[in-house]
């Protein structure tokens, strides 16, 4: 254990899987590591760490959950945890007994934010409640000018562009019960997305459904989506004014389905078309301005009133019609089958000029739903 092997302030440890069962020698040697390179954390400094999980809880507001890395936290301290700010009001242990302080390396659930901090978001503790709110402010503005400040290159551009041109906007609002939630409904609603359709999250947040969001949602055509959440009645008051749609869901696969549903309803529909049968033009009656009559003998599966009809010489596709009347010796009928000989009356776009020995192959068209892969 030779510190100059460790190459100077970072220290690597490797564990194989012969050790990896073995949690007491990896606490070692850990131990070992920080003895040898006295690795301590500082305690006379303001207090600094991550927020490892957040959400509101009736009757408390924002309960954050942070992990102290330096310094102590203390209550009554004002904290800012990435675009917000707290006083902090009460703190306890893993176990919910109250902690007047947490030092280093300790977990502790606080309450007191203004607004609910992200995972992952730093915290540090500031002197009193302007320097918190200013701090806290200039967070904010510092994410909002790297959001519309991202480098974009030229290919990225033309990208960007063409999928504009090709792809619709779902515009969604998400509000969840707890940070981990909201992670997994926001992460699995992109995973719906595909080259058509593309799901915006305009914003999300922990908490109930506010006004704010109903404000939003009604400037940007979005639908609002609750998950463990309440709506309150003065904000579905206003929902209802400004004629937004908000959805509330216990159950996430639930809500991925109503996404779903939404985002199939502006698909598309798929063109399937249906081989029918196929006549060979054996001679042709009269020609007019928007119809053909002609006759001829079926090669293959029927033919029947109302179906499209491809007009093909020497394979080439001269033209498109419709099979608007058959008949059979004289004889008005619903359908002439292979090896049998009928007439027919096509309507046509224009003039079309059908010869002997032309092919006529009859098809259906639909439009067919389509569903999300």
């Amino acid at each position: 254990l030779n510190p100059e092997e460790w190459g100077g302030d970072t220290v690597m440890v490797d564990v194989s899987a012969k050790t990896g069962h073995n949690l007491d020698k990896l606490l070692d040697l850990v131990l070992l590591v920080a003895d040898l390179e006295e690795l301590k954390a500082e305690t006379n400094i303001p207090a600094e760490g991550l927020v490892i999980e957040s959400h509101m809880e009736t009757g408390k507001g924002a309960v954050v959950s942070v992990l102290v890395e330096h310094g102590q936290l203390q209550v009554g301290k004002f904290v800012v945890a990435g675009t917000t700010y707290a006083k902090i009001r009460t703190q306890a242990d893993y176990a919910g007994r109250p902690l007047a302080v947490a030092g280093p390396s300790t977990p502790v659930t606080v309450t007191g934010f203004k607004e609910v901090p992200q995972f992952g978001d730093r915290f540090v503790v500031v002197a009193n409640e302007k320097a918190a709110r200013q701090l806290a402010t200039d967070h904010r503005l510092t994410a909002e000018r790297e959001a519309v400040s991202t480098n974009v290159t030229g290919a990225d551009l033309l990208r960007m562009m063409n999928k504009e041109r090709t792809t619709q906007d779902i515009n969604v609002i998400v509000k969840a019960d707890v940070q981990g939630s909201l992670t997994s409904v926001t992460d699995s609603l992109k995973l719906l997305e595909n080259d058509e359709l593309n799901v915006r999250i305009l914003s999300s947040g922990v908490g109930n459904i506010s006004e704010n969001d109903i404000r939003l949602a009604a400037g940007s055509n979005a639908v609002v989506y609750g998950f463990n959440v309440q709506l309150p009645p003065a904000v579905k008051r206003l929902a209802a004014r400004d004629k937004v749609s908000v959805r509330m869901f216990k159950v996430i696969y639930e809500l991925l389905d109503d996404v779903r549903e939404v985002m199939e309803s502006l698909l598309s529909p798929e063109v399937v078309e249906t081989e029918v049968g196929e006549l060979k033009v054996l001679g042709v009656f009269r020609t007019a301005k928007d119809s053909v009559i002609c006759g001829g003998e079926v090669l293959k599966g029927k033919v029947t009133p109302n179906l499209l009809v491809r007009v093909k010489r020497d394979k080439e596709q001269i033209a498109e019609a419709e099979v608007t009347h058959v008949q059979r010796q004289q004889q008005e009928t619903k359908e002439v089958f292979e090896g049998e000989q009928c007439g027919l009356e096509l309507k046509t776009n224009g003039k079309l000029l059908v010869q002997e020995n032309d092919r006529l192959e009859f098809f259906t068209r639909e439009l067919k739903k389509r569903t999300l892969a």
